[in-house]
């Protein structure tokens, strides 16, 4: 894995939610992981697109190039006729669900209409 690149000031910010909102703290990123985790193996782009119908490519790409530099998932380029690309969740992007699930229930609990 290359060298992660973090935003700027990251290392300075002392509290870890911090970090953490820093990091996931948009709708895009944990809707990706969603997606990542149900797949319980690599999307393709296109995959993730479809599966995320309001987002935009142009978003998709900027959230998915984020993620990789930040270690949540990995790009695996696939020497093939065409070439393949898929992304798939890092260790560090798996524990993810720790944070997820939870959301998840307290939904289910407050938001049931």
């Amino acid at each position: 894995m290359s060298e992660l690149k973090y935003p700027d000031g990251f290392e300075e910010i002392a509290c870890p939610v911090e970090k953490t909102i820093l990091l996931i703290g948009n709708k895009w990123t944990l809707l990706i992981v969603r997606e990542l985790v149900m797949a319980n193996g690599p999307l393709r782009y296109n995959e993730i697109a479809k599966a995320l119908p309001r987002i935009s490519s142009r978003t998709l790409s900027s959230k998915l190039k984020n993620m990789v530099n930040y270690g949540i998932i990995e790009k695996n380029i696939i020497d093939d006729s065409p070439i393949k690309v898929e992304y798939s969740l890092t260790e560090k992007g798996k524990q993810l669900h720790k944070i997820t699930r939870p959301m998840a229930e307290w939904s289910e609990e407050w938001h049931t209409f």
